[in-house]
């Protein structure tokens, strides 16, 4: 763990990438799969990061966090109002395409030991490279939209 920075894609990319996902499944267990792969492959492209490093006692980067999730879920939830039936296979998608950084977090903020072969595998296939918000921002918007178009 010793030198490694812990980074975050966005949370909406994700949720993103994970609702369209979910849209297009009609097996829960392959949408969660799908989603989950979508967050290694969408963490190996240079993209922003609003947090670099979280502990638990930084509360600033809990609201952040938090915040991001919140607007993540209001726009899913407009995003596939009129198609409910697909609720239950986008939240198994969604529950994949968030999950390595709910280990993550798992690991850094309350030392779950068992969760350390994640967190050194992800740190190993994410793009770390520190990038400003406008160099990263490019990546971003283009998953972003893809992901709406492939969802509307």
């Amino acid at each position: 763990m010793a030198g490694h920075a812990l980074l975050y894609m966005i949370i909406i990319p994700h949720m993103l990438v994970g609702t369209a996902i979910g849209v297009h499944s009609n097996n829960i267990g392959m949408a969660f799969l799908f989603g989950l792969i979508s967050h290694y492959l969408l963490d190996l492209l240079p993209h922003w990061e609003y947090v670099d490093d979280i502990g638990i006692s930084k509360r600033k980067d809990l609201i952040k966090i938090l915040i991001d999730f919140i607007i993540g879920l209001i726009i899913v939830s407009f995003l596939i109002w009129d198609q409910p039936e697909k609720i239950i296979i986008v939240g198994f998608a969604l529950l994949g395409s968030l999950l390595p950084d709910f280990l993550i977090f798992g690991y850094k903020a309350f030392g779950i030991k068992i969760l350390e072969g994640h967190y050194d595998l992800h740190h190993k296939i994410h793009y770390f490279k520190y990038l400003s918000f406008w160099q990263g921002l490019p990546a971003t918007l283009i998953i972003i939209i893809l992901s709406i178009f492939l969802i509307i």
